[in-house]
C-alpha cells in the first residue's frame, strides 16, 4: 500500500513540474510593450499587457502568438519563453514588413477585443487611451 501511495505522489510531482514549466506559466503577469526605439518617435506611452488576464480568460497561446506557414499557425509553443528575441512580434513585423509592428498589434489586439464586443463577451480596451495610458 505504501508503494502505491509513493508512486501516486511521484506522478503528481511530475505533473506539477510539467505544468509549472508551461509557456503560459513562464510569463510575467504583466508585460510592458515598449517599442519606442523603433516606433519612429511616436508620442504614445508604452502598453502594459495584462498577460495573466488573457490566460485566465481561457485563451490559448496561439490565439495571440503566431507563426504562419501556408496559411496555418505552426508556432512551436515551447519557444514562447521570456527573453527569446526570435518570438518577439518585432522579429517579423519590422518597418519594412507587409504588416508593421503597430499595425500588427492593433490588428491582433483590437481586432480580438472588437470581435468579443460584437459577440457580447467581456472584452478589453478598444480605444487608444485605454491601452496607451499617460501617467
Amino acid at each position: 500500500m505504501k508503494w502505491i501511495g509513493f508512486r501516486l505522489l511521484m506522478i503528481m510531482v511530475a505533473a506539477l513540474l510539467v505544468l509549472s514549466n508551461s509557456p503560459a506559466g513562464a510569463q510575467p503577469d504583466k508585460i510592458v510593450l515598449d517599442h519606442s526605439d523603433i516606433s519612429g518617435g511616436r508620442t504614445r506611452p508604452p502598453v502594459t499587457l495584462p498577460h495573466n488576464r488573457h490566460v485566465e480568460a481561457g485563451l490559448s497561446c496561439k490565439d495571440c502568438h503566431h507563426f504562419y506557414q501556408d496559411g496555418k499557425n505552426v508556432l512551436d509553443e515551447s519557444k514562447l519563453e521570456e527573453g527569446n528575441q526570435d518570438i518577439r512580434c518585432s522579429a517579423c513585423h519590422g518597418p519594412k514588413s507587409q504588416l508593421n509592428l503597430q499595425e500588427a498589434f492593433h490588428d491582433q489586439c483590437m481586432g480580438c477585443h472588437i470581435r468579443y464586443q460584437k459577440e457580447k463577451k467581456k472584452t478589453g480596451p478598444r480605444y487608444c487611451g485605454e491601452c496607451h495610458i499617460r501617467k
